[in-house]
């Protein structure tokens, strides 16, 4: 026995690495600690294997010239020494990189001629996260047996701080807002505050109270704040608050009418129109085009294309100007045309139903039955290919936020309906057994998605695979996306029962891509490629063609601005006024695009060019779906922005595409 344990002992001391002197000031930060790295050749030498402290084990890359391994030290801490042992497949140029959150890098040491072996590198760093960037390997990979990260650590800090207290409008001017909140707390310490404006970040500030400038006059705004400690943890949501700035002038009249409206063409199922500018005592903000008493277009410009109509109908239109404050313009005169016989290729639209909540993920069986999720109550309600409609059940732990959660995202494979939704600590993947159109059996497949009052994510999509993917947003913490260790700002991909492929790009993990801020859109082609719709913050929304592994910058980069180098490109971008991307479909290779805050349905063929299609006409667009004939159904969201149940006014519209 004696023999036996002097055996094991021995073998231990020839592979084991000795840990450090303890010494105050040169801690072993980076033991068992959290890893991530660009690549992993398979589930034998995944990241983490670095930080083991075990030479027999390594973290080996896939083949490419550029990749990187990063640990999570768990605080801001101060780094005195980096050790690299490195394995056969060694590096020759890389750099030692330090970030706080996990974002944006700092160099604190480089070289062009590493010949492998153990690198002792002496250094003064700060930063939660550190990472080795590599750039040319020995070989045509990189494989490092040991990561050790030597230094004096901070308060290894996971809570976020509770939400802030009160968010309050202290006072406003047409072109200002100062809010005051009451103060979150924490287990460590708040650092700052972050102001957001409807989920898109405006700044961060020191204290309880700051003035937002530069708003534009007669505009309706909501803000609201979240706490942040110097972990960099994110608290939820305050309450928001809605204020509209004043006009910057008195605005007495209203504009003129418009001159000169005319139809300058007709289509089987469109009519375009045009008109004179009208003038105004301050602005004209849009012109409004009606139809038998009905509002069915709006746009800034001098004309529009009402589409969506009967083919071979007379219709009758009028347009009026509507002012900065409101105010409108007599219609003109009427435009009498008529449509042609023929079909466009985007045809009629006819209304489904009416829906008094707002109808979010949408799913069809092969036999034309449609199920749709109410964001804010919670129930999946079930359309019969004869119309009826009744309640298939209600999704338990459902809580919404204030903002974009809730019940989201539908799918089906197998009479299995698979949803995803915010719950009180996360957002997570749920399914239910179909059992005549009722639901369940329910099962909880996945969570710890990150949840906040915005960037929730949700969309579900089955691949040819069969393989499920989804949609999550970062949460409101930027970090999020950047991170192989949290599921969020990510495309996930994972098995039916909830468990990880094995063929996934990262082992062990269900990320599937990773940078984005937060994903609304998922469709597969006639090839089988993933293409994404995403929302931007204030710059650039997004359309993406998904790589494996890939990585597409948030927050770096947002759209094609900002630090885009080495990330990748989208296909599509447009200003964030003119999409707000949500739901995305594809039928024969033409991508459709619902937008809300851009009011309009985008059609884009794969290669060609985007043509908007109803701008003002429904309101906000949240889901676009193909039925199993090949048409769309299209769901409106308008006054979604509160989360109470059964307060909107919303549709669901059939497009006839054949």
């Amino acid at each position: 026995m004696a023999r036996r344990l002097l055996a094991v002992i021995t073998a231990l001391a020839l592979t084991a690495v000795a840990a450090p002197p303890a010494q105050a000031d040169d801690v072993l930060l980076s033991l068992a600690g959290p890893a991530t790295a660009s690549s992993e050749s398979n589930a034998r030498h995944v990241a983490t294997k670095a930080t083991d402290l075990d030479r027999r084990t390594t973290w080996r890359s896939e083949g490419g010239g550029r990749q990187w391994i990063a640990i999570d030290l768990g605080s801001m801490s101060t780094i005195n020494r980096v050790v690299l042992r490195w394995g056969a497949l060694c590096a020759r140029k890389y750099a030692v990189q330090t970030s706080p959150e996990g974002v944006y890098w700092r160099d604190v040491h480089s070289t062009d001629n590493g010949d492998g072996g153990d690198d002792n590198i002496e250094f003064t760093g700060f930063g939660r996260w550190i990472r080795v960037s590599l750039t040319t390997p020995c070989f045509h990979a990189y494989e490092l047996r040991e990561f050790e990260v030597h230094g004096t650590p901070g308060v290894v800090d996971t809570t976020p701080p509770s939400a802030p207290g009160t968010l309050s409008v202290k006072a406003f001017t047409p072109t200002s807002v100062n809010l005051q909140w009451g103060a979150a707390s924490d287990n460590v310490a708040v650092a700052n505050y972050e102001i957001y404006q409807s989920g898109q970040y405006v700044k961060t500030v020191d204290g309880l109270s700051n003035n937002i400038t530069r708003l534009t006059p007669n505009t309706t705004y909501s803000f609201y704040v979240n706490a942040k400690d110097a972990a960099g943890n994110i608290s939820q949501a305050s309450n928001s608050v809605t204020v509209t700035t004043p006009p910057a002038v008195v605005d007495t009249g209203p504009p003129t009418t418009p001159s000169t409206a005319i139809a300058t063409k007709a289509t089987a199922n469109s009519v375009s129109l045009a008109w004179g500018a009208s003038s105004d005592d301050v602005a004209v903000a849009s012109y409004a085009v009606f139809s038998g008493g009905v509002q069915v277009g709006t746009t800034t410009g001098l004309q529009t294309t009402i589409a969506g109509l009967k083919q071979d109908t007379a219709y009758e239109f009028v347009v009026k100007a509507v002012d900065t404050a409101g105010k409108s313009s007599p219609f003109t005169a009427p435009i009498k045309t008529a449509t042609r016989k023929g079909h466009d290729a985007v045809g009629e639209v006819t209304k489904i139903t009416d829906d008094t909540d707002v109808p979010w993920g949408l799913e069809f069986l092969r036999d034309g039955t449609a199920f749709y999720a109410q964001r804010d109550t919670g129930d999946i309600i079930r359309i019969a290919p004869n119309g009826e409609k009744t309640v298939a059940g209600r999704v338990p732990n459902v809580v919404s936020t204030d903002g974009e959660g809730g019940l989201l995202g539908l799918e089906h494979k197998d009479g299995w309906l698979y949803a995803y939704h915010t719950s009180p600590t996360d957002n997570r993947l749920v399914r239910f057994k179909l059992v005549d159109g009722k639901l369940d059996a329910h099962q909880v497949l996945l969570t710890g998605a990150p949840r906040n009052k915005f960037h929730n994510g949700g969309r579900l999509r089955f691949g040819p695979d069969g393989k499920l993917y989804i949609a999550t947003g970062d949460g409101q913490v930027a970090a999020n996306a950047q991170d192989l260790n949290s599921l969020g700002g990510k495309v996930l991909r994972v098995n039916p029962d909830g468990s990880v492929p094995r063929d996934n790009p990262f082992p062990g993990k269900y990320v599937y891509s990773y940078g984005h801020r937060n994903v609304q859109g998922l469709a597969f082609d006639s090839r089988g490629r993933l293409w994404e719709a995403e929302f931007g913050n204030s710059v650039m929304d997004e359309i993406n063609l998904i790589r494996p592994g890939g990585n597409y910058g948030w927050p770096a980069c947002e759209g094609t601005s900002g630090q885009c180098g080495e990330f990748i490109a989208p296909k599509h971008t447009w200003p964030v006024s003119q999409a707000s991307p949500s739901g995305l479909t594809i039928v024969d290779d033409v991508l459709y695009l619902a937008a809300l805050r851009g009011q309009r349905l985008y059609r884009i063929p794969i290669g060609g060019q985007p043509e908007i299609f109803f701008e003002g006409s429904y309101g906000r667009l949240r889901t676009v779906e193909k039925t199993p004939r090949g048409d769309l159904w299209l769901t409106t969201s308008n006054g979604d922005k509160d989360s109470i149940p059964n307060n909107s006014t919303t549709q669901i519209y059939r497009i006839d595409l054949k």
